[in-house]
């Protein structure tokens, strides 16, 4: 995943104190992990300003004319964001005209102040510290949304961590304007929670859903031969990652068939999420179940969310962009508080966690819903078959879920942490302690979230609540 970062270093006077400014700060932008920087070069000798290269007298931007020369280059470049920083004073006005030109998320940063001249004058060699100021009314003015990082030398660590933030927010907005989302039948029958409105994501995001009818998908998957090498490389794909197999062998290549058909949509159709039916006409109609299966999809980046829940889809798509596409989101159920452990619960699906989740890759266990203790005979022929079983890895994670109500948005993000647990329970699972369970669960029932979320590993707090800012989205921040 690659996000093009256009960095405007702004300027009143030129001096080696601008000079400086803008070529550590472009060390450090480039430094970023998933990021090309695009910036202004330094033009020839008496040379104007330019649209195809985004030439300037100094690298660097102070007049409107280079201003508009350089955002025809950050247009033709396909910028994700800009990056402000007025490296003494700056110019507010041209700043101001590329930004809003190119209505990409914004991040602001002013340099802090050099010592003075020890000369008569005693001159302040930057002020950026007081230009930084008109620079953001300007933005403000056009009412254009914008992230202030603060007031840094560029390589401090405060910069990077705002910097890097700013980028995985970038990668949200980017993901989900104009995202296809898969949708393969039908939401279960009792399951209201799930609807969604399609104008209203096509109105904010620019999104479509791409439908297919489940019988569809099924006809494709029983087309394929036992021996495709498609159904093959899948079969011994599956075989590989699961220590523990209680399915018997009609279940495997049904199975296989039936990733290959759906991976097949996803790239015809050029999906960036999916959700699909998974219960009862599957298992009526195909013999198997979908849980370990939407698992392994999701483990192959091509994300997938139960029960027809499309918002359940974007919530994931949301924490994948956000991880720069490193990490793998799980699609979970608010399931049950702790017994006794009162900030504990359970975060919990029927199978459908990548295996890469698992807290101990031996004890990956593939079995069917009659019997997760894996203690039956393996039945042939059995519809139930088909759930991952096992414990999700510890450490910190952060839920997500987006919700709409009658063209409002917002985005319930919450941070938590997966405890070990020693005990063993059905499906794909995880204990996970909060600070404060109570405002948690309160906060979901008063604020309409539903019962499934996406959960992912890391803090991505900082990411998600910009990201919010930039896609005018209510942010529902649980600490």
């Amino acid at each position: 995943m690659l996000l093009k970062l256009g960095f405007v270093p702004s300027y009143r006077r030129w001096s080696d104190w601008t000079e400086k400014m803008r070529s550590e700060s472009l060390r450090e932008l480039s430094k970023l992990p998933g990021v090309q920087v695009v910036a202004p070069q330094v033009a020839p000798p008496d040379a104007v300003p330019d649209p195809a290269t985004g030439a300037t007298a100094c690298g660097a931007v102070h007049t409107l004319d280079e201003a508009e020369a350089v955002a025809s280059y950050f247009a033709r470049e396909g910028v994700d964001g800009l990056v402000l920083c007025p490296l003494d004073f700056g110019d507010e006005r041209s700043a101001a005209k590329i930004a809003e030109k190119l209505r990409v998320p914004v991040l602001l940063y002013a340099t802090k102040e050099p010592p003075a001249a020890t000369d008569a004058s005693m001159v302040r060699l930057s002020d950026s510290y007081c230009g930084n100021l008109s620079m953001a009314a300007g933005l403000h003015r056009r009412r254009l949304p914008f992230r202030f990082a603060g007031i840094f030398f560029p390589d401090e660590a405060g910069l990077r961590a705002e910097a890097e933030a700013f980028v995985r927010a970038l990668a949200v907005v980017k993901g989900l304007r104009n995202a296809r989302i898969g949708q393969v039948g039908v939401r279960p029958q009792t399951f209201e929670t799930v609807a969604y409105d399609e104008i209203a994501m096509a109105r904010k995001f620019g999104q479509n859903v791409i439908y297919a009818n489940l019988v569809d998908i099924l006809t494709e998957a029983r087309k394929l031969k036992d021996d495709d090498p498609a159904v093959q490389e899948v079969l011994a794909d599956l075989r590989r990652t699961v220590a523990i197999l209680t399915v018997a062998e009609d279940y495997l290549v049904k199975a296989a068939k039936l990733e290959t058909a759906l991976a097949a949509f996803w790239t015809r159709s050029g999906l960036s999420a999916l959700t699909m039916q998974c219960w009862h006409s599957i298992q009526l109609d195909f013999g198997i179940s979908l849980c370990a299966l939407f698992g392994r999809l999701t483990g192959r980046h091509m994300l997938t969310a139960c029960e027809a829940d499309v918002m359940g889809a974007l919530s994931m798509l949301i924490q994948y962009q956000a991880s720069l596409g490193q990490d793998l989101p799980h699609f979970v159920d608010w399931t049950i508080q702790h017994r006794e452990i009162p900030n504990r619960l359970l975060a919990w699906h029927c199978g459908n966690a990548p295996p890469c989740l698992a807290r101990d890759p031996s004890a990956v266990a593939l079995r069917s819903r009659r019997d997760m203790a894996g203690t039956e005979p393996i039945t042939p022929g059995d519809p139930q078959a088909g759930l991952y079983q096992f414990q999700l890895k510890p450490g910190p994670v952060t839920f997500c879920r987006l919700a709409e109500y009658d063209g409002e948005w917002k985005m319930l993000i919450a941070r938590g942490e997966i405890v070990p647990s020693d005990e063993t329970l059905a499906g794909t699972w995880a204990w996970v302690e909060v600070n404060d369970h109570d405002r948690l669960y309160r906060t979901l029932v008063e604020q309409g979230f539903v019962h499934h979320a996406s959960m992912i590993h890391g803090d991505q707090v900082p990411a998600l609540s910009r990201a919010c800012s930039f896609l005018d989205i209510v942010p529902v921040v649980v600490e």
